[in-house]
């Protein structure tokens, strides 16, 4: 986790929570609380006429969330839409902090260095999205999910020595379905460039966990 004054104030004052995979929880559900993840990783989607919408945004350990009813409080900016319902579902079994959004506004009131904190947590919130919308805006298939699988290695990824090289692995379960939703191609089409990218050594796919061997080739493919 960043070492800073709004993540020490939640470690020392939030609520421990324990989600396993696949709980789901709503913003609605949670207006007036935040979250700091320990361990594990969440994704955020919309219901779309009781439908899974693409996932928005990915978390994980260190990250807080959501920072809506902060800035609603704060700078009376309100950044959801009152029609969308907005889901948190635990990708892995979760563990992470809560704390009311009241407990935490004094603080920021208080200590102006604080919204340092909060700036550098919507700039995390800001960059994942600008790379997913940068994987949608290129022309082809094969360049959209790899720049996107390089995104999230980028963001989430581990280095491992595999046979006496240095791998990057994406630790999040994610299955041919959600790459194609961030990336609005269809399901068909996006298990046909996996398959092609595994099959060209250019990735690792096995039980929902994507492996890049060399990110810098794979960066080729965009680039």
């Amino acid at each position: 986790m960043r070492a800073n004054g709004l993540t020490q104030i939640m470690m020392q004052l939030g609520q421990l929570n324990i989600h396993d995979k696949g709980e789901i929880y709503h913003t609605q559900s949670y207006t007036k609380t935040l979250f700091i993840l320990q361990s594990g990783y969440v994704k955020r989607y919309r219901l779309l006429e009781n439908e899974r919408g693409a996932i928005e945004l990915i978390y994980g350990p260190g990250h807080i969330f959501p920072l809506s009813q902060l800035y609603s409080n704060l700078f009376d900016l309100q950044l959801n839409q009152d029609n969308f319902v907005y889901v948190y579902q635990a990708m892995t079994k979760i563990k992470a902090l809560s704390l009311r959004t009241t407990e935490i506004l004094p603080a920021l009131k208080k200590d102006s260095s604080l919204y340092i904190d909060l700036f550098y947590e919507a700039g995390l919130r800001l960059k994942s999205n600008i790379n997913r919308l940068a994987s949608t805006a290129y022309k082809d298939n094969y360049s959209k999910i790899a720049h996107q699988l390089v995104s999230l290695a980028e963001e989430f990824g581990v280095a491992k020595m595999i046979s006496g090289k240095m791998h990057l692995s994406i630790p999040i379960p994610l299955t041919s379905k959600d790459i194609s939703e961030q990336v609005n191609i269809n399901l068909e089409d996006t298990d046909t460039v996996i398959s092609s990218l595994v099959l060209r050594g250019l990735i690792v796919y096995k039980k929902n966990k994507f492996t890049i061997p060399d990110i810098d080739l794979l960066k080729d493919v965009y680039l």
